[in-house]
């Protein structure tokens, strides 16, 4: 939150009555932004998800609490350790484009993974190199999962 100075400038019923003249003093208040962060992932990326065979690994908390919970089938499937990938629509906000993204879920890890259309779709057509921040949200206007280069 952001602090900030408030000066009251109507007086209260009880400040009226008793006729209290004092000068307006501030007050310190709290106030929230208007608009929230809304990236629900950010990551950092590493070498391993950006060389020619790498894939972007999310754990499995980000992707159940952000994409499954909007997807109610799959989410019912993915509770259940049934499913082992699905398709989200990616929107590109910095280039106005829209990808399909697989995940897979990694049997051996807690983890899904992207499948290639990561390296072609986002690493050398971005450019994407390791040590830069990406983000990610879902629009709930449009369901897909929006991405963006953050650093």
């Amino acid at each position: 939150m952001i602090k900030t100075m408030f000066y009251t400038f109507f007086r209260t019923k009880h400040q009226e009555e008793n006729a209290n003249n004092d000068q307006l003093l501030p007050q310190e208040i709290d106030i929230r932004p208007i608009t929230p962060d809304p990236w629900d992932i950010t990551k950092n990326l590493s070498p391993h998800e950006v060389w020619y065979g790498g894939k972007l690994q999310l754990p499995m908390l980000y992707i159940k609490a952000t994409i499954l919970r909007h997807i109610p089938d799959v989410m019912y499937l993915a509770h259940m350790s049934i499913i082992a990938h699905f398709d989200v629509k990616v929107n590109d906000l910095d280039t106005n484009t829209v990808h399909t993204l697989s995940f897979w879920k990694d049997i051996h890890e807690d983890n899904f993974a992207t499948s290639e259309t990561w390296i072609e779709e986002f690493v050398k057509r971005r450019s994407l190199v390791a040590g830069m921040v990406i983000g990610m949200y879902w629009d709930f206007n449009v369901n897909m999962l929006c991405f963006s280069v953050l650093e």
